[in-house]
């Protein structure tokens, strides 16, 4: 991994627990494992990379999502947007996400003057004495060259190229960047080849089931299935010598979660 650019004496562990793709269906057996999770890891970092919610890409589900909500309560302390959390019009997309009192991260996205954007491109913060960047990217929904770009509030630009510009910015700041991504696997591979500031990366989009991480040079792709079937557990080092990912499992969150396999 990039060395860090903060120098530190001693090293120090941090756990990351992550999930991606749940669509809405973190259900009360699901929720009260990975409660446990949290609490089997006290200064722990809880992550989502996106599509958490169940509403479609032009839906919207009247009363608010209450995935969203229960994240709150659980205490996730950021997501990435992920293409069921988009919306064209300026008049529904806030009320998608609204419920969500924790960051939202996405670096590739903006609306028009007056279109209100809730999301932020990155967020740094202290975690087990370590100071983390985090920042996400997605899968472009609506961009300036497609047709009904008139009809849009809101416009995406290419994710890799955003998310090496938000790196860049990041590193000097932080001693962990992590990029939290819903763009899929293949894409998270490029993005590691491109961009080895990144320490870690934690993806979705693709509901890639992984049985260990890839790395690509030296950056570890993390994603964890979807549909709230798993979470994935990482354990970090972080020291003056720089981050390295120590280990990382998947652990079921529901009883009928599938048997492990490997997809792309």
């Amino acid at each position: 991994m990039a060395h860090a650019s903060v120098p530190s004496a001693e090293p120090r562990r941090l756990t990351v627990i992550h999930t991606n793709d749940m669509h809405g269906r973190l259900g009360e057996g699901a929720a009260a494992r990975l409660r446990e999770l949290v609490a089997a890891h006290p200064d722990s970092l809880l992550l989502d990379a996106g599509d958490a919610i169940s509403a479609g890409n032009l839906g919207v589900r009247i009363g608010g999502e209450p995935i969203l909500s229960l994240m709150t309560e659980m205490g996730y302390d950021a997501m990435t947007m992920g293409n069921r959390e988009t919306h064209p019009r300026r008049e529904i997309f806030p009320r998608k996400i609204d419920g969500a009192r924790f960051p939202i991260l996405c670096a590739n996205a903006e609306g028009r003057p007056g279109a209100s954007f809730p999301p932020r491109p990155s967020l740094v913060l202290e975690r087990a004495g370590i100071r983390i960047g985090l920042f996400g990217v997605t899968v472009p929904m609506f961009t300036r060259k497609q047709w009904s770009v008139a009809l849009c509030d809101y416009w995406f630009s290419p994710p890799l190229e955003a998310a090496e510009r938000t790196a860049r910015d990041l590193r000097p700041q932080v001693e962990l960047l992590i990029a939290l991504t819903h763009i899929g696997f293949q894409q998270d591979r490029a993005l590691a080849a491109r961009c080895p500031l990144i320490d870690l990366i934690i993806g979705g989009h693709s509901h890639t089931d992984l049985d260990a991480p890839e790395r690509v040079g030296d950056v570890p792709v993390l994603q964890a299935r979807a549909f709230a079937y798993y979470a994935g557990v990482a354990e970090l080092e972080v020291s003056g010598a720089g981050a390295r990912l120590i280990t990382w499992r998947k652990v079921a969150l529901r009883k009928d979660a599938p048997a492990a396999r490997r997809g792309g």
